[in-house]
């Protein structure tokens, strides 16, 4: 799953550090009648044509010289072009200013050859005061480069930061309504 790798190091770095396009084609992404439900947050994903939800966590070196464990809920679909990802790490004297968060998206959209973002703006996330943007880029994978569109949200819950991001390729069938959708149905618990 090449974008859970790319989605593992946005993370990484938009925590350690402290894509709009609409397809001309109709959208084909069905999302379930229920909710997904995990610990922490429940979220209405899209239906899979591959497979359900996969949780993963791991350990995350944090600039301080600690450790944190990356919670990742992921969902790929269409051939794992497009990507639905709910991830929340613990980390403490998290700052869920502005000025943070925007830092925290820099430190994400970094990742990108040839990043777009367009203006961070303020958002919602599960009822959180966060921030989010949207960027185009490429993404390389060995000699394959793909264009990608990247929505993503990062809010603070105490120690707790959420980043919900969706990345579609811009050859798929993938929307901002598509993203947006799923985006506003994650609820924290």
């Amino acid at each position: 799953m090449r974008f859970l790798k790319l989605t593992f190091a946005f993370f990484i770095l938009a925590v350690a550090a402290g894509l709009a396009q609409n397809s001309a084609s109709a959208n084909s992404i069905v999302f379930s009648s229920t909710a997904y439900e995990a610990p922490s947050f429940y979220a209405t994903y899209p239906v899979p044509d591959k497979g359900p939800v996969t949780y993963s966590s791991q350990e995350v070196k944090l600039k301080n010289g600690g450790t944190a464990t990356l919670h990742n809920y992921s969902l790929s679909l269409q051939n794992d072009e497009d990507a639905f990802l709910v991830l929340y790490c613990d980390i403490p004297n998290t700052r869920g200013d502005t000025a943070a968060l925007d830092q925290m998206l820099d430190g994400a959209l970094a990742q990108f050859d040839n990043a777009k973002p367009g203006p961070k703006t303020d958002s919602t996330y599960s009822g959180l005061p966060a921030r989010m943007v949207v960027a185009t880029g490429t993404y390389t994978s060995g000699k394959t480069v793909f264009n990608v569109t990247a929505y993503q949200r990062i809010a603070v819950q105490g120690s707790r930061v959420w980043q919900g991001i969706v990345i579609c390729d811009q050859n798929s069938n993938c929307t901002a309504d598509d993203a947006n959708k799923f985006l506003n149905s994650i609820k924290i618990r």
